[in-house]
């Protein structure tokens, strides 16, 4: 399966932990940005005669052209707050995907994340009348006073008003993201977030316990020798381990399949798109910052939007075949992507790694079930010590 990816860099304002490709105060250049998309889109050496994606990479080096994947299954537009753009924008990029792609809205998974107060309920319906069917919702808190530490836009009413909205006009895939661990949140706080999430029962949740990024507003306001921000105490790691053990055994108990370290679902909502990343698959990014990675082979566009803006789209990455990285020389992308997952990957895929593996397993990291290498239940709170064996 291959994915797409689009990056709608634009923000209201950027969040004091947010380290993405996102830019507050220059919704002036949406207009010439979707274009800019829409170009990249339309000169992709991408086709889909017969829905199935062809690697300009496998041309160049084979002399032909190579069948990567099934074709795209799974679109994704993510931020920046991709709600920030009118549904005219929607329709156009459409326009250009349906036909390329061979999209069939009604079989794929199409996701869009979005923050409360950025759309109302008539743009909310003409983007699921376009065939949007995934709404990733960042709520992040119910506190208002976390969400004000955040730095968002909105706060807990606006939630529930979006939330209430999606639903009514027909949103049926609905995920909540939430952030623990945050400055001067304690477990009780955290505690009264998952229940109230779980009162509005939808589909999906991811759950993220807050990493404070380097060059962040965050990162500036740190103490980290006395893990003080601003005044604010930071949780400490037992803190932040009985917030994640809490969510586990809440969210399970409450009918959610913990099918990643960081993400539940309901039986057959588990996000398609992002389940693809962690199977090291063939995706493809369009726009400022996209990733794109076909079959070993990952590359980049510029980060900036004016860049983005002013490269002719036949010299982005993909389509000259330049600036492409060549990875998995030992194939850990794959080991420590899959590790995320639940179920781990098939001890085949370990071939070449057996000292990690054997030093994982003695420090009850790793575990064998099913013919599958998989984290226990202390490795997912360690995950990190796990995939840098890996890498």
């Amino acid at each position: 399966m291959t994915s797409l990816y689009i990056h709608i860099p634009f923000c209201k304002k950027k969040c004091n932990y947010c380290d993405f490709v996102s830019y507050p105060g220059k919704e002036n250049l949406i207009d010439d940005y979707v274009e800019a998309l829409c170009r990249e889109l339309k000169t992709s050496p991408l086709s889909c005669a017969s829905g199935a994606i062809h690697s300009p990479l496998h041309e160049m080096e084979r002399g032909g052209t190579n069948k990567v994947s099934d074709g795209v299954r799974t679109i994704f537009f993510g931020g920046g707050t991709p709600t920030l753009l009118e549904p005219k924008h929607f329709e156009k990029i459409f326009k250009i995907i349906t036909p390329k792609f061979g999209i069939r809205h009604s079989a794929f998974e199409i996701s869009i994340e979005a923050n409360p107060g950025t759309a109302n309920k008539t743009k909310l319906k003409e983007l699921r009348q376009l065939g949007i069917n995934r709404l990733s919702i960042g709520a992040q808190s119910f506190n208002d006073q976390h969400l004000k530490t955040l730095g968002r836009i909105h706060n807990s009413k606006d939630i529930f008003r979006f939330y209430d909205d999606a639903r009514s006009v027909g949103f049926e895939n609905i995920n909540l993201d939430l952030i623990f661990a945050l400055p001067d949140q304690n477990l009780e706080d955290w505690k009264k977030d998952i229940k109230t999430a779980i009162s509005l029962n939808p589909e999906h949740l991811s759950t993220y316990n807050l990493i404070i990024e380097e060059g962040t507003p965050f990162w500036r306001m740190t103490n980290f020798e006395t893990r003080m921000m601003n005044e604010l105490p930071i949780p400490n790691d037992e803190l932040e381990l009985a917030m994640y053990e809490h969510t586990i055994d809440t969210l399970i108990e409450n009918g959610y399949h913990h099918y990643e370290i960081s993400n539940f679902a309901k039986p057959g909502f588990e996000c398609k798109h992002n389940i693809n990343y962690w199977k090291n698959g063939n995706y493809i990014g369009i726009g400022a910052g996209a990733h794109s990675h076909v079959d070993g082979k990952r590359w980049s566009n510029p980060d900036k939007i004016e860049d983005y803006l002013t490269t002719p789209s036949s010299f982005l990455p993909l389509n000259k075949g330049e600036n492409v990285e060549r990875s998995e020389t030992r194939g850990g992308d794959t080991l420590f992507l899959g590790l995320r997952m639940l179920d781990g990957l098939p001890i085949e895929k370990f071939t070449g790694f057996e000292k990690e593996v054997k030093e994982s397993i003695q420090d009850g990291l790793l575990q064998q079930e099913n013919g599958n290498y998989k984290l226990t239940r202390q490795g997912l709170y360690l995950g990190n010590e796990v995939f840098a064996k890996f890498v």
